[in-house]
């Protein structure tokens, strides 16, 4: 018997009619072909449900009549309980992509970005295709979805990766800033010229200079101990003119070398929050160092207070200011992680990217919100802090006592100070600072030798190096405390570690104080005025 091709249905009916082939022949070629229909159906359904992307058949109404074991797992949902859902349950937001009956849906394959909702709560990023075929009468949309979870995590690995070398960049950049004129200024002094104007011109761009490393440094660890959740605040009653001097104490260096005009508007009556005043006023002098840093010498910025209107439970802290503005399509970001601008947009002052980030926690932390305006490049920006308002006047007089402070402009007297550090400059300069203020100053740049001065000296306050060569700052302190004569001794620990638990280990040696390198001038002198207040 001869091999016959598979015939097609009209073929062999043509070939019956005919009489072409015999009875066996037709049925043996109809058996064939039904075995090759059958063969690719299942090869077909094979090939759906082992593919690594999602595959959805949608009837007309969006009603899912069959689905793979991919996308079921892709939702997290068994595949039953899924027949018989509406599409639209399962999709985040549309955008209109599933409206079946716009024409534009009917003829070719329609590509989109969606995000669907797992059963857990999550959302699980796709790109969606779909088109429409027709069986017999009925019209069905296939849709076939891929995950893009893996895509999206490597190229957010990409931009972060990215944002970290321009950060490190800048970071360098913003480092030899204030490098360079301390090198010049140190410089200058070693010269003969040695002219009073001279001198005082190297001192103001060595403390400005110093200042600014400090603020760096300070914005660095903040932004760690934030990321990490390791971030403290000490809450009390303090008022909002307060916390704006200080901001605009800290931010006023800048202002006045790009010799900017800074107007302020207050409310004629006091307001007060239950807030971290260091933390308050850090975030509002970013916001102004922002604004100083953005706007061309000679430009315009603000800051307004006032009570929210409509909501007189907030306050609203507004700094405006009139220079390079955001572009759009920044704006959304500017509070995220090394957050840049354009650098074409010429800033020369650059950033390290922190900033706002940080603005954004201590914000957020008190309760508060932080949003950010601008109609544009070369329209100026505006940043808003709302914060909530405490429910009743406060007496400043005793919060300030609260905290241990004491009014400006009051005189300290006289103290007996033991300076301990093996760094020879900073021993030897403190330890001028304070013998020029009036006090009696030691140094010790060993523990041992420490141990013995305190004993003859009995220093009312120590400033204590925990790094030294022959001993701890902790073992000093531990060792100390169990002199009587020493036990009303102020110690407080230096160091450049500023981590919860190094706080910790400094309170549980015995010291008072737990204080950064480089030592604030103001802060050991609002810690000796402290010293008198509680004599009174």
């Amino acid at each position: 018997m001869e091999e016959h091709e598979p015939a097609e249905a009209a073929d062999i009916i043509r070939a019956i009619r005919e009489g072409e082939v015999d009875a066996f022949v037709v049925r043996e070629a109809a058996e064939e072909k039904i075995y090759s229909l059958r063969s690719a159906d299942l090869l077909y359904r094979a090939m759906v449900e082992e593919m690594k992307d999602g595959a959805v058949a949608l009837d007309a109404t969006g009603l899912i009549v069959y689905c793979n074991a991919y996308f079921a797992q892709m939702v997290k949902a068994e595949r039953a309980s899924l027949v018989g859902k509406r599409i639209f349950s399962l999709v985040a937001e549309a955008d209109g992509f599933f409206d079946l009956a716009e024409e534009r849906t009917r003829t070719g394959t329609r590509r989109q970005e969606l995000n669907f909702k797992a059963t857990d709560g999550t959302e699980v990023p796709v790109l969606a295709a779909m088109n429409r075929i027709r069986l017999d009468d009925t019209e069905v949309y296939c849709l076939i979805v891929t995950d893009l979870t893996e895509q999206k995590h490597r190229d957010q690995l990409l931009i972060e990766g990215r944002r970290k070398d321009e950060f490190l960049a800048m970071l360098a950049h913003e480092l030899r800033n204030p490098i360079a004129p301390i090198r010049y200024a140190a410089a200058r002094l070693l010269t003969k010229d040695q002219k009073p104007e001279r001198l005082e011109w190297a001192r103001n761009v060595i403390d400005r200079q110093v200042d600014q490393l400090t603020r760096l440094v300070d914005d660095l660890l903040d932004v760690s101990r934030v990321t990490r959740g390791r971030v403290s605040l000490s809450l009390e009653p303090v008022e909002i003119e307060a916390i704006l001097a200080r901001a605009v104490e800290a931010a006023r260096p800048l202002i006045e070398a790009r010799h900017q005009e800074l107007s302020i508007t207050q409310p004629g009556k006091r307001l007060w929050v239950n807030g971290d005043a260091t933390r308050l006023a850090q975030a509002i002098s970013n916001l102004l160092n922002n604004a100083a840093k953005f706007t061309p010498e000679g430009g315009r910025l603000s800051v307004a207070v006032e009570v929210e209107p409509g909501e007189p439970g907030w306050v609203r802290i507004v700094v405006s200011d009139d220079g390079v503005g955001i572009a759009p399509a920044v704006l959304p970001e500017i509070f995220g992680l090394f957050a840049q601008a354009d650098p074409s947009q010429g800033r020369a002052q650059g950033g390290l990217g922190i900033g706002l980030t940080l603005v954004r926690s201590f914000v957020e932390m008190h309760g508060g919100t932080v949003t950010g305006a601008s109609e544009g490049l070369g329209k100026g920006s505006r940043f808003t802090v709302r914060l909530p308002l405490l429910p009743a006047t406060v007496d400043r007089t005793a919060a300030a006592r609260a905290r241990g402070g004491i009014a400006a402009g009051e005189d300290v007297r006289p103290r007996r100070i033991l300076v301990v550090d093996d760094n020879a400059d900073v021993a030897e300069s403190l330890s001028e600072w304070l013998g020029d203020s009036g006090h009696e100053v030691r140094v010790a740049r060993t523990g041992a030798a420490a141990l013995q001065q305190a004993e003859a000296f009995r220093p009312e306050v120590m400033l204590v190096d925990i790094g030294l060569p022959d001993m701890s700052g902790h073992d000093i302190a531990r060792k100390l405390r169990s002199i009587p004569a020493l036990k009303d001794t102020v110690m407080v620990a230096v160091t450049g570690y500023g981590q919860q638990h190094d706080r910790r280990r400094s309170r549980e040696a015995g010291f008072d104080h737990h204080w950064i390198k480089p030592l604030s001038a103001e802060l050991l002198s609002e810690l000796l005025a402290a010293l008198d207040a509680a004599k009174r």
